[in-house]
Parts: structure tokens; C-alpha cells; sequence
């Protein structure tokens, strides 16, 4: 693709954006727990305006110390000494010529109802402070969080404003009064050369709450004392709606443009869209003239270095992020950890993977296995200089990777599986032998320095009655569309992989019955998916009509269905046609521990290595053994 239209600069207020390109806020939790800026913050942020970015944002903000105090390891404008660390960070931002931006935010326990007039004008007063620490550390721009249900945004809301006095909802203008007023006095705290951005979520999807038509009211009265508006979607307070705030794979790309296409029309401002885009997408948006900036923070997590790709004409090596939502956390108030990224095991992991220097001399590295753990080692190997040798059994590279993004489902899987294997093909020194399965013969042969053995996991397949009936098969099968399932299909096993067949199934016109011998809050607890993910899901399946029956044991197939028994030993049959199977996988520890005597150092990765692999895992052990090998 030609991307013409996203690297035009963009005037917003007094500055001007190199390109249309904004890195939306999140919260990468590396600083202290105090809240105070640190070097793996720093790298972290820099690594994205390193990578073309126009505009750089620092997430979530408290501006008092009471949020501060619930929300830890982001940084806290509430402490004037934040401000020593923020002036290195924006530093290292303007370095790269992208601007330097910073989310204000507050979220309180209180409703406004709940608020007296003199805690209402202390929040104003929070704002203001927050924003002059903000000048005096160096940002060229502020960014208000007035979305996703947070305090700001529910001073508009009727929905959760019921105060009846000037800030309360009675009239348009008290719904926009406690707006305005912040909006002065933050004015008045940083002067006119700091632009402002207004994050507003252009329809809170939460019955009741702020729609489209009223969210446009709302920019339209403060549109003239702000430069740009960020148009997001959902009420994080709704988890219904909460997916709309961060979308997870199960949805499609930049599903809110639609959002802020609306909001282009009516104002007079440029306005950002954020939302599940890529560098393609975020071309399609500004070209239809939708949307005057993009932004995005996974497809910089993903690939921090996607916007120079693009400039340079190589889209195509841009990494996909596969909206997995690890990035996200599983607990990220309560049990925040450092940012984590399925297919980028760099990014978080600052200052330690800052710069690759290796301090062994180069080897010969041997891989076992071109699955994601056996091509990720294969391109870090050989982009540090070892001389690597890929053996790879099948036909074509990918393993389980391609069976994981068949689903109809699963569209992200299969962006990342095809630029996964493109790469590997792509990189320079790495000698891949397709179609020839590696023995330990054939791996000494090659007289490695270093073996990696990837040879990933097998399916469980139960020890049941007739499970080798014709009309048995694997959810890979299925997904892959090697097998055809009959009208009515019982599919074992409610885990993740099991839960996406049966949707993508009955979204097929299937009749679906989900069966598993252990309650779904069992499955989820268990799973590897992120919270957030599953509940998705689960609402997707109920959607679509598949059953689900939870503590039934698969006793046997027939021609007919399958007969379950309950915990009392009670059995029944469930009528299907086609008995689909998803009850997981184990390692092929066996097959690997063939290979532990090929070479003085031996890494074993990805699914053969654990009980728990995922693509995450496969990754991450691909990469820490190719460091290891270097001495990185």
C-alpha cells in the first residue's frame, strides 16, 4: 500500500504533527510504585517515537494522589517531583521530532451527586496543577480524559449525574459546565501553547448513557477551547460496553471510525479515531477523510518501529499485533505487572533488550521445529549473526500457527502467522529445510555449537468407546476445513479453542452443543486468555445459540451421538451427527528429549516444553534462547 494521505502533517491548535499518527494512551506499568518516571518508562516511550510516530502520549495520569494511591507503577501528577523524570521522557521523545503528549485522568468512588461544590472545584484545581507540572516537564500537548465513564465524562451524563443544582444535568449548558470550567482553568494553567486534546467516548454503548447524537452535542460546545478530539467508544464502568473501549480480536479493526467519522462532519477541529487499527487501515481512514489523526498503542507494542516501515515502503514487514489483550493485564489495578506483548517480547522488557549486543562469539544453531517458537528463534539467531539451520517436517513453516488462525474467528492469528513465516523466509542466514524431519542423527550431522528443539505439542484425544468413528474429528480440522462437521454437532471440551469453533459453527448454522466436565468459572480460571477475552466470548456463543453443559463426562461416541455421564453416574445420549473434539493438548516431551545430547547447550521452547504453551509462551522462549545463545 501507498500510505500518501497519514504522513501529511496536521496543524492541531499551535503545533504541527509530522504525521497523522498519534500513540494512544495505556498503561505500560514500568514506573515506580510510587508513580516516578523511570528508564524502562523512558525506553519504552521512546522506542515509539524512535519508530515514526507524530505524536507520543503518556497514559492514564492521576491528578491526585487519592487515584494515585489505587492506580500504582503509572505516573502521578499529583507529586511535583514527577516532574525531574517527565522532562528526561519528553526529552527522549522530542529526540525523534514526534510530539510529546500526556492522558490527565481521574477516577473516583464518588459519584457527582455525592460531590460538594468545594471537592468539585478541587478537582478543577487538580487538573490545573497536573497540567502546569505537565509545561514545566517539557509536553507539547495535554489530553483530558473525558471518556469511557470516568469522573469527567459522568458530569455530562445524565445517567450518572444527579446532582440538581448548576453542575447537574437539568439544562445543556450545567451538563457542559463543569467541562468548561476545567477546560479554563487547565487554559490559564499551561497558556496558548500547549494544545489540548479531549478524549470522549463518541457513544458509551451502556443504555441510558451518553449516545452519539449527545456526545457530538457535547464537542460542538467545547470545541473552541480545545485542538483536537480523541473519539474512543464504551463506559469502562459497562462491561458490556468495555470491549469497544479495547477490542479484542473478536471483533472487527477499527470498529469505532464509524464514531468519529460523525464527529469530522460536525466540527470545525481536527478529530482523532483510535480503536483496533494498522498502518493500512489508519491510510483507508484519513484517504475517506473519516478521521484527521490515528491512534493507536498495540501496533506500536506490537512493532514500535510500523509508522518508518510504512514511510519506506514495507508495510509489509510491519509485525501485526493479534489483540490478544495480554498487553492489557489480567488484573492491571488490582495485580498490575510489568507490559507484556504475545508477539513482541522486547517491548516492556526496557532497558534489558534496549540494544542486542552479543558478548559470544557466533555459533551454529540447529532448530528443531518452524512453528512460532522455532521461526522466532530462527530470525533473532540469525539477525545477530549465528549461521542457523531449520528443519521443519511439513511441507511449509507455520505448525500450529496455522491451524490456530484458521478460524473464521481468529483473522489477527493468521495476519501474524503469514508475516511470521514471510520473515523467516525473509531474513538472511538461515538455511530452512522443509519437508525433512530432524533426527538426532541428522542434527549432529550438522555439528551445532547450539540446538533449539521446537517440536511443539499433539492433541489429547480421549480414551473413549467409538472415538474412532467416522464421524469423530479435531476442532483444528474443522477450522482448517479438512473435515466438514453434520447439522448437529456436540463438541467436547469448553475451553477457548473449543468455545471459537462452536461460535464460528453456529454462526454457520449449526445446531452446537458445548459439553465439558467442568464448570466454565473452572475452564476460564485455568485458561491462559486474558479475563476480558473469555467474557467476550462466552457473550459471542450465548449469541449465537450454542448450548453449553458443564459437568458431564464424555463416556462414549456412537452413531447416533455421544452418551455423557453426570457426576451421579447418570448417563444420557446428546443426538449428533458430528462429535468434535478441542479437550487440549500435551507436549511432545518424548520427541524432544531426543535431542538433548546434539549439542553443548540445548533449549527446549514453545509447546514441548510446558503444559501451558500458547503462542505468548512459544515467543517469549524462542527469543530468550536466542539471546541466550548470544549472550545478549
Amino acid at each position: 500500500m501507498e500510505y500518501r494521505h497519514i504522513f501529511r502533517p496536521l496543524k492541531i491548535g499551535p503545533l504541527t504533527a509530522k504525521n497523522r499518527i498519534e500513540v494512544s494512551p495505556a498503561e505500560p506499568f514500568l514506573c515506580t510504585k510510587e508513580g516516578l518516571v523511570t528508564d524502562a518508562f523512558i525506553a519504552f516511550t521512546a522506542s515509539m517515537a524512535r519508530g515514526g510516530a507524530g505524536i507520543v502520549t503518556v497514559g492514564d495520569s492521576p491528578v491526585t494522589q487519592a487515584y494515585a494511591d489505587e492506580n500504582h507503577y503509572v505516573v502521578n501528577l499529583a507529586d511535583p517531583f514527577v516532574v525531574h523524570g517527565l522532562s528526561a521522557l519528553t526529552d527522549a521523545v522530542h529526540r525523534y521530532g514526534a510530539l510529546a503528549s500526556i492522558e490527565l485522568n481521574l477516577r473516583m468512588h464518588k459519584l457527582p451527586a455525592d460531590m460538594t461544590k468545594d471537592e468539585i472545584r478541587e478537582i478543577i484545581a487538580s487538573f490545573a496543577r497536573a497540567a502546569e507540572r505537565c509545561k514545566k516537564a517539557g509536553f507539547d500537548m495535554i489530553m483530558i480524559h473525558g471518556g469511557h465513564g470516568h469522573t469527567v465524562a459522568q458530569f455530562y451524563s445524565p445517567l450518572m449525574n444527579k446532582r440538581t443544582d448548576e453542575y447537574g444535568c437539568s439544562t445543556f449548558e450545567n451538563r457542559c459546565r463543569f467541562a468548561n470550567e476545567l477546560l479554563d482553568a487547565v487554559r490559564a494553567a499551561i497558556g496558548p501553547d500547549i494544545a489540548i486534546e479531549w478524549r470522549i467516548s463518541g457513544d458509551e454503548l451502556t443504555e441510558g448513557g451518553v449516545g452519539l447524537e449527545e456526545a457530538i452535542l457535547f464537542a460542538r460546545a467545547i470545541q473552541k477551547k480545545i485542538d483536537l478530539i480523541h473519539v474512543s467508544a464504551g463506559n469502562m464502568y459497562n462491561p458490556a460496553s468495555l470491549s469497544y473501549a479495547m477490542q479484542p480480536a473478536y471483533l472487527p479493526m477499527a470498529t469505532n471510525v464509524r464514531f468519529a467519522e460523525q464527529f469530522k462532519r460536525a466540527l470545525d477541529i481536527p478529530v482523532t479515531s483510535v480503536g483496533s487499527f494498522n498502518l493500512d487501515l489508519a491510510e483507508e481512514a484519513v484517504a475517506s477523510e473519516k478521521a484527521d489523526m490515528i491512534a493507536m498503542i498495540r501496533q506500536f507494542i506490537a512493532d514500535p518501529d510500523c509508522v518508518n516501515k510504512a514511510r519506506r515502503g514495507k508495510g509489509d514487514e510491519i509485525r501485526p499485533c493479534i489483540r490478544c489483550m495480554v498487553c492489557t493485564g489480567s488484573d492491571p489495578h488490582g495485580c498490575p505487572k510489568p507490559l507484556r506483548c504475545t508477539v513482541n517480547p522486547v517491548m516492556g522488557r526496557h532497558p534489558q533488550f534496549d540494544r542486542f549486543i552479543r558478548t559470544q562469539p557466533k555459533k551454529k544453531v540447529v532448530i528443531v521445529g518452524g512453528g512460532a517458537a522455532g521461526m522466532e528463534a530462527a530470525r533473532r539467531c540469525a539477525e545477530l549473526g549465528d549461521e542457523v539451520v531449520l528443519f521443519e517436517k511439513e511441507n511449509e513453516l507455520g505448525g500450529t500457527l496455522i491451524a490456530a488462525g484458521a478460524n473464521a474467528l481468529k483473522g489477527d492469528i493468521a495476519r501474524y502467522a503469514a508475516w511470521s513465516v514471510r520473515m523467516t523466509y525473509r531474513t538472511p542466514g538461515i538455511d530452512i529445510r522443509k519437508g525433512t524431519p530432524a533426527t538426532p542423527e541428522r542434527v549432529k550431522a550438522e555439528n551445532p555449537d547450539a540446538v533449539i528443539v521446537a517440536v511443539g505439542s499433539e492433541p489429547i484425544i480421549p480414551d473413549i468407546p467409538g472415538i474412532g468413528r467416522e464421524n469423530v474429528c479435531l476442532a483444528t480440522e474443522i477450522d482448517l476445513g479438512t473435515k466438514k462437521a453434520g447439522r448437529r454437532v456436540v463438541l467436547i471440551g469448553a475451553g477457548l479453542t473449543g468455545t471459537e469453533t462452536a461460535v464460528a459453527l453456529a454462526r454457520d448454522g449449526h445446531d452446537v452443543t458445548l459439553v465439558d466436565m467442568r464448570t466454565l468459572e473452572e475452564i476460564d480460571s485455568r485458561g491462559a486468555a486474558m479475563p476480558s477475552v473469555v467474557r467476550f466470548l462466552r457473550a459471542m456463543a450465548e449469541e449465537a445459540g450454542v448450548k453449553t453443559l458443564t459437568g458431564l463426562a464424555a463416556k462414549e461416541v456412537t452413531d447416533e451421538g455421544l452418551v455423557v455421564a453426570s457426576a451421579d453416574g447418570q448417563t444420557r445420549l446428546i443426538p449428533a451427527d458430528t462429535v468434535v473434539l478441542s479437550v487440549g493438548v500435551r507436549p511432545r516431551a518424548a520427541e524432544a528429549r531426543k535431542f538433548a545430547d546434539c549439542a553443548e547447550e540445548v533449549y527446549f521452547v514453545g509447546d514441548c516444553a510446558t503444559n501451558l504453551g500458547n503462542i505468548t509462551t512459544a515467543v517469549r522462549d524462542g527469543f530468550f534462547a536466542a539471546m541466550n545463545i548470544a549472550g545478549v
